[in-house]
Order: C-alpha cells, then sequence, then structure tokens
C-alpha cells in the first residue's frame, strides 16, 4: 500500500477538522481589526418614538467609540413630531464619539441619505454592509431599533413609502444577504430594542446568523435600553465575547438607563412625564420595569432547544385536548398585535409547558418537560422581568385561538404565519402540532428540517419549501376532545329596582366542563339614542384561585357554577384629565384574585399635538386605577406593532365609546365610536369611581370556554335617587 500524499493528508484532515468543530465558528479578522463594531440600525420615522431613539443614539455618545471599539448608527427621522437638535430630517449616518449632551448629536457625521425607506429590506441591508465594510471588526453587534411585533416583524416607515416595514422573513433574508456581501462568517450579536421580539419564532429567523441574541417578550418602555451603560462595559472590557454584551444589555436594562441614574437626565424625564421630580432612581426604575422583560440568548444552543420543544410537542399529542387549551387560556401573555379585544396569542412557553404538564398530568410530558427545562437553562443567558410578568421565561410562543388561526392561517392571509416565520415552521413541529390540535390531522415527528438553524446551510435555504399555509379551504377548524357546550339558565335578581347606594344579587346555574373567565358586564339606557353604553365590564373572580410561576388564574369548581351567585353594586369609572371629566370603560386585561390584583386597560385613540398623527391606544390602569403607561398600535384599528407613548402636553386621548344595538333579530351588536377628548396637561390621567347614575340598566353575566366562546344571560334593573 502506497503512502498518502502530504497534501492530500492535510486536505483530509481540515475536511475532517471542518466537520468536528461546533457550527458556530468565526474566520480570523482582518489585520489590525478592532475588537468590536456596534451597528446601531435606528428607524426612528415615527411620531411617537422618534424622540425615544434620538436621545438613545445621544446616550451611546455618552460613551462614544473607542481604540477597540467601533459605534456607528444610522438614524431615520420623523418630520413634524419630535424638534429637538434643530429639527433636522431625513436620515443619517454617525460614527458615535463621546460626549455629555443628551440633546443634541454631536458626532462626526458620515453621511446624510435623505429620506431613506427604513421599512425595506435593502435600507438594512445598505447600512450593515457598508459599517462592517468601511469599519471591520473582529465582532459584529447589529442592533435595530423601532416598532417590534414578534413573528410579524415590525421596523415601520411610512415615508416615503406609506405601509413599508420590515416583515420576519424580510429580517430573515436581510441578514443573509448582509453576510454574503461582507463575507463575514456570522455576527456576534443580534439585538432587537423593540417589542415582543423574544419569541422562538423570531430567534429560529437569526439562529443562523448571529451567536447571541437579545430581545423582549413584552413591549418596551419608552426608555429602551441602557446604551450608556452596557456601552461603557464593553469600551472598558473589549475582548469580552456576545455572551458577555447579551449578559450587560439585560442586566442595565431599566435599572441603569441614563435617564435615571443620571439625576439631571432624571428629573428632565419625570417633568416630562408630568410626575414629581424629586422621585428616586430606585422608585422610578421600579416603576418602570414592573411589567418589563428581556432575554439573553445564546443562539448556538438553540438547535438544541428546538430539538427538546419537538420533543415536547410529540409527547403533547398523547394529552387531553382540555388540558392543552386550558393552559392555552390561563398561560402568562403578553401584549398583541392583532384585534385588542381578542385574548393575545403571544404565550410564555415556558409557563404554558409547566401548566399544560400539570393539567395534564402525563408521565411522557414529565420526562420531555424536564429536558425542556433543561434546555432553557442551556439556552437562555441571562432574562429579567418585573413583577407584573411572573410567569415571563424567556421565550414566547404563537398560540392562537380558532379564530385567529383562521385569520392568519390561509395563502391569501395577510399577515400569514407560515410564510413570515417559514424558517420556524420548517425546523419545529410547532405547524404540525397546531393542525393535530385544531384540524384532528396526523402528526408525522419526521417534518422538521434543523439544518435551517446551522449557520453552514441555514443561510442558504429555500424558505418557500417551508411556507405552505396551516389551512386549506377544505379544513375544518375544531378541538377534538374540548366540548364547548356552554349552558345557563335565565338570570335572577334578587330586587329589580335599587337605590344608587344599595347593591343587588345575580344569580344562575352555569353548565360546562371548560368554563375558562367569568365578567360581569353592566349596561345602561341611553333613551334619546336608543342604544345601551357599556360602562363597565369585570372579571368574576372564582372563591378558589391557583397560580403557576405566579400566574393566578381561576378554579371553577362544580358546586360554584351549579349555585353561581354574584352582589353587584351600582358603579360607574371616569378618567380624568385637568379639569376634564369622561365617564369610560375599564377593560380587564390581566386576572386577579380580585380587582386589586387585576389590570385594566381603556381604549381610545391618542393624537400628538405637533403633528397630528393619531394612534389607536391602550391606556394601562393597575387595579387601584392607579395610571401606568399609554401604548400606541401602529393602524387605527388596534393591530401593528406597539410602542409606548411619552404623554407631551397638548396631547389628546380620545376615549372610544362602547355600546349595543339590537337589531331586526333581536341580536345584540357590539360597536364603538370615539367619544369624549381629554387633553393632556402636563399631569398624569387620574381613575375614579362614583356610584351610577339613576336610570334603566341591563345586567350581564358572560361566561367564555377555553377556545374563547361566550354564553351569557342578561337582566333588567333600575337604578333610583335613595
Amino acid at each position: 500500500m502506497s503512502k498518502s500524499s502530504p497534501v492530500i493528508w492535510i486536505s483530509c484532515f481540515l475536511l475532517l477538522l471542518s466537520a468536528l468543530l461546533p457550527a458556530h465558528v468565526a474566520t480570523a479578522a482582518a489585520p489590525g481589526a478592532r475588537e468590536w463594531l456596534i451597528m446601531l440600525y435606528q428607524n426612528a420615522d415615527d411620531p411617537v418614538l422618534e424622540g425615544d431613539i434620538f436621545t438613545d443614539l445621544n446616550e451611546a455618545e455618552w460613551v462614544g467609540s473607542s481604540d477597540a471599539v467601533t459605534i456607528v448608527a444610522q438614524l431615520d427621522r420623523y418630520d413634524g413630531e419630535f424638534d429637538g437638535d434643530g429639527d433636522w430630517t431625513g436620515t443619517k449616518r454617525f460614527l458615535i464619539e463621546q460626549d455629555d449632551d443628551l440633546t443634541t448629536v454631536n458626532s462626526t457625521e458620515i453621511a446624510d441619505l435623505g429620506e431613506v425607506d427604513s421599512g425595506s429590506p435593502k435600507a438594512l441591508i445598505d447600512f450593515a454592509t457598508w459599517a462592517m465594510k468601511t469599519y471591520p471588526a473582529k465582532k459584529y453587534a447589529l442592533i435595530l431599533s423601532d416598532h417590534g411585533a414578534g413573528w410579524v416583524g415590525g421596523w415601520n416607515d411610512d415615508a416615503p413609502k406609506e405601509g413599508s416595514a420590515l416583515t420576519l422573513y424580510d429580517i430573515d433574508q436581510a441578514l443573509a444577504t448582509i453576510l454574503q456581501r461582507t463575507r463575514v462568517p456570522i455576527f456576534e450579536l443580534i439585538g432587537f430594542d423593540a417589542c415582543l421580539m423574544s419569541s422562538v419564532e423570531v430567534l429560529a429567523a437569526v439562529a443562523p446568523y448571529a451567536r447571541h441574541a437579545v430581545a423582549s417578550q413584552e413591549t418596551e418602555p419608552a426608555l429602551g435600553w441602557a446604551y450608556a451603560k452596557f456601552l461603557d462595559q464593553l469600551v472598558t472590557r473589549p475582548t469580552q465575547n456576545g455572551a458577555g454584551l447579551a449578559r450587560a444589555i439585560v442586566t442595565s436594562y431599566i435599572v441603569n438607563d441614563l435617564r435615571i441614574t443620571d439625576t439631571k437626565a432624571r428629573t428632565d424625564y419625570l417633568d416630562e412625564l408630568g410626575e414629581a421630580t424629586a422621585t428616586t432612581a430606585r422608585a422610578l426604575s421600579q416603576t418602570m420595569r414592573a411589567d418589563t422583560t428581556l432575554t439573553a440568548v445564546n443562539l448556538t444552543k438553540f438547535s438544541g432547544f428546538v430539538t427538546a420543544l419537538n420533543d415536547f410537542l410529540l409527547a403533547l399529542t398523547v394529552a387531553d385536548p382540555v388540558a392543552i387549551a386550558k393552559a392555552r387560556t390561563y398561560a402568562q401573555s403578553f401584549e398583541t398585535v392583532f384585534d385588542p379585544e381578542e385574548p393575545s396569542p403571544y404565550i410564555d412557553l415556558g409557563n404554558f409547558a409547566n401548566l399544560v404538564t400539570d393539567f395534564a398530568e402525563v408521565p411522557e410530558l414529565t420526562e420531555t418537560l424536564t429536558a425542556l427545562q433543561k434546555a432553557y437553562r442551556a439556552t437562555i443567558i441571562a432574562e429579567t422581568h418585573g413583577p407584573e410578568r411572573p410567569g415571563a421565561s424567556g421565550l414566547s410562543l404563537f398560540f392562537p385561538t380558532p379564530d385567529l388561526l383562521a385569520a392568519v392561517g390561509y395563502a391569501d392571509s395577510d399577515p400569514a404565519y407560515s410564510a413570515y416565520a417559514s424558517r420556524f415552521v420548517g425546523a419545529s413541529l410547532w405547524d404540525e402540532f397546531l393542525r393535530f390540535h385544531y384540524l384532528n390531522q396526523d402528526f408525522d415527528p419526521d417534518l422538521v428540517d434543523l439544518s435551517l438553524l446551522d449557520p453552514r446551510t441555514g443561510p442558504k435555504a429555500d424558505l418557500s419549501d417551508y411556507a405552505a399555509p396551516l389551512l386549506t379551504d377544505e379544513d375544518e377548524i375544531t378541538t377534538p376532545g374540548v366540548d364547548t357546550e356552554l349552558t345557563m339558565t335565565p338570570l335572577e335578581v334578587s330586587e329589580d329596582t335599587i337605590a344608587t347606594d344599595e347593591s343587588l344579587l345575580l344569580a344562575t346555574q352555569i353548565e360546562g366542563e371548560n368554563v375558562g373567565y367569568i365578567y360581569i358586564e353592566v349596561n345602561r339606557y341611553d333613551e334619546e339614542n336608543d342604544l345601551y353604553l357599556l360602562e363597565d365590564l369585570d372579571y368574576v373572580a372564582s372563591d378558589v384561585s391557583a397560580a403557576i410561576d405566579g400566574v393566578i388564574y381561576p378554579q371553577w369548581r362544580a358546586d360554584d357554577l351549579d349555585d353561581f351567585i354574584y352582589e353587584w353594586e351600582p358603579t360607574v369609572y371616569t378618567l380624568q384629565s385637568g379639569d376634564e371629566e369622561a365617564v369610560v370603560l375599564f377593560m380587564p386585561e390581566i386576572y386577579g384574585k380580585g380587582q386589586r390584583d387585576t389590570d385594566y386597560v381603556v381604549h381610545g385613540i391618542y393624537t400628538l399635538a405637533n403633528s397630528g398623527a393619531e394612534r389607536y391606544a391602550l391606556m394601562h390602569f393597575d387595579g387601584d386605577l392607579n395610571f401606568k403607561s399609554i401604548f400606541g398600535f401602529q393602524d387605527l384599528d388596534g393591530t401593528g406593532a406597539p410602542r409606548q407613548i411619552t404623554p407631551r402636553q397638548g396631547d389628546t386621548f380620545t376615549v372610544l365609546d362602547h355600546w349595543y344595538t339590537i337589531n331586526d333579530d333581536g341580536e345584540w351588536i357590539l360597536e364603538k365610536s370615539p367619544g369624549t377628548t381629554l387633553t393632556y396637561t402636563g399631569q398624569p390621567f387620574t381613575a375614579e369611581a362614583y356610584t351610577s347614575d339613576p336610570g334603566e340598566y341591563v345586567l350581564g353575566i358572560i361566561v367564555t370556554d377555553l377556545l374563547d366562546n361566550t354564553t351569557a344571560e342578561y337582566v333588567d334593573v333600575t337604578i333610583v335617587e335613595p
């Protein structure tokens, strides 16, 4: 046998070595390259967030570039709202340099690009490609700031093109193009300084392109990330890897934000909010982080995580569908970008897994849950969540109700889940499970392609192969095994006429095994307009509640439903701003053991004084009706990406009135329309409870099942003066 040539032997050795090396391996950087290039893609071409993203750029200037770390930014501003720094508009690129002024960008302006469509993949590709070729480094971080909407995408920009936005598929393919054009093997970190992006769908989309990622499960406050803090830590220790940077972003979030820690910046921010300027940094950070989340992920472990998730989903096929529906109903949820008056489909994956395992009591689930939890620990580098999101584990999942599945599941749906989240659909069994759960279709555990998550093969994959719609025209959505037949006896009332300072009892019998939530509804008859104003809606708390991961849910016992009794006191709620006041509907958002544990929202239209721009908005209140925050949505129907609004003097909030009319068939039709407009005076909005006015009322008990179907009974009552 002849000896092999040394060249052949070396070639074989290199091939073997490349096969054994882990997937996420970078090649050597160019000689003389700096340690890091931090790229800030800041789409601030929006009236709500322009000022906040502008401040984020100034926070980055607080640190500035160094000999080892280059920071560059592309800032696209809005024309007509925030007027700081000379009110320049368009899009500019900057080499970020140290500067202690939070109100003016003093860094070197590299280019004035004019009006750029920051909602186009081309803009993202051009910026990152330019930056990476101009400032080569050993490690690259790309941070995208703007509105986020989970798997739907975000980064909306109506100028110059109305309705422009990046879908998740756009972001996926843009990252592939950037790496291909720059010949950089992989990003060290991808960051989403935006709402709702820490989902398995989003992380699957970026997994082939980066070692680490940072994103939030929930909406983000106007503060955004603490740029001055984590960039300072990076400049101080530039040899750290992406895990260190990702961890610093999470641990500094909110608590180390410059607008909280710096006395002057905090005072200015509190004055802008209309809050007491003497508020301490600790008190402000506790308030701001109450309902926030942020997660740092090791994407090199994400393929293993998806494998554990797939095993869990396979075991879930032997579980009682009722347990699955119950877990989906009660799991920790986050803000929705779909119908604002329907249950959010964005739920915490870890909390859902714990709930369904507890409800189902299936040995296979318990075993696979242990493996899933182990994969969680390997994948999540750091995670933080406030006390009002106790069930947040770091990763979200889209689990729609039947109606929402129909809205996003067809070939012509917009948005279409499979087309937007095609990389996750191809790598996971989640689409298979949704069809199994809702359509009773066969479950094929072999329909996964984990190579889609591999940096060596994933970027080259044709994702259209995995974009087939979840539903066809022949599909009928059901949930086998989940009985949705709920019935109620007619409501009985202890008194049909009471004084405003009295109370009455409502009684009924509820039959059905799969009760979700029960509500009390109060409608006042408006004789002049011949309609019924919906004045109050609230959860009815069960006598016994339970909690998993801190998330409270009702436990309805047969005896409670067979002899259901509710005591009602005539109460109406108002919203106030200065001398203006309006009766409003506080809709329950988070279930608690009683009203004090429950969170509420008021729906309205928010109008910004400077630009006149309008946003569908939700005003959030705690159980004591203390104002918490306002979030505006991209579209006026309440859908689209959300973002916190910082109220400014002269802005207005127009309450949306909810009311019923009765059609010719005797059916009650719920509608809503703009009502009273309140002007922001510089002081926080307040709420107050009063006894209801005398008049004719219709009281209702509404029962929902685990698929959000409803049944209800109503009764007429009269309220009179004492």
